[in-house]
């Protein structure tokens, strides 16, 4: 009987996304014009629109400031470090949350020890063509082997190599 292959991790770094940032920014735009013209106070109708401009401002950062990944380094047993432009490294799990198409991917992980999940937006421009599908590959079979093993990948909480 022969020894399965052991997959390596894959490695990537993504670049800053033109068309996230777009998006975002048009998005945020379009919100914070449709509250200026609703029939309310003057005060009411600034304060949310400036609450959403805010909004798109953070995610904008996280998009490409310094709080936005420099490099992933991703396993197909849901294994994930994130190591952010201002040199941090955090590692964890993925979660079941996460969605894999062919233009957009969201990555829902855990960091460890942390109670909230985090996500990352993913757009086809955020890294090289061939990289973008070894990430999405790599990303549908690590929900095979979850759906192959009868878990999500999260059990009360925990991943599922946890668990």
């Amino acid at each position: 009987m022969r020894a399965m292959k052991a997959v390596p991790t894959l490695q990537l770094e993504p670049r800053r996304s033109l068309r996230a940032l777009a998006l975002v920014a048009a998005a945020h735009a379009a919100t914070a014009a449709l509250l200026l013209a609703l029939p309310l106070a003057f005060t009411v109708r600034g304060g949310a629109a400036v609450a959403v401009a805010l909004g798109g401002a953070l995610a904008m950062w996280r998009i490409a400031g310094r709080a936005a990944p420099k490099s992933l380094r991703v396993g197909v047993d849901g294994r994930i470090a994130v190591t952010r432009r201002d040199g941090r490294e955090e590692q964890g799990h993925l979660l079941a949350d996460s969605y894999v198409g062919y233009r957009l991917t969201t990555l829902v992980w855990r960091p460890a020890g942390a109670r909230l999940a985090r996500t990352l937006l993913l757009l086809s421009d955020t890294f090289p063509a061939d990289d973008y599908r070894r990430l999405r590959v790599m990303l549908r079979y690590a929900r095979a082997l979850d759906a192959a093993s009868g878990t999500s990948g999260v059990v009360a909480g925990l991943p599922a190599s946890q668990a």
